[in-house]
């Protein structure tokens, strides 16, 4: 799941990751409370959202 930096819209929620309060759109709170939530993590490219269900590698693009 990628990160972006956007202005919210009509319709989106917002969603506590580690009291960082992020907006979502509802597709993606839907995928976020389905797979248990998201963790942010750094890496070498920067910070990155991994959804906590999620198996295999994790994408930050």
């Amino acid at each position: 799941m990628g990160l972006a930096l956007d202005e919210p819209r009509e319709g989106d929620e917002t969603y506590s990751v580690e009291d960082l309060k992020v907006t979502v759109d509802p597709f993606a709170l839907k995928l976020i409370r389905e797979s248990g939530g998201i963790t942010i993590k750094s890496s070498a490219f920067g910070p990155m959202a991994e959804l906590n269900g999620a198996s295999g590698s994790a994408c930050s693009c």
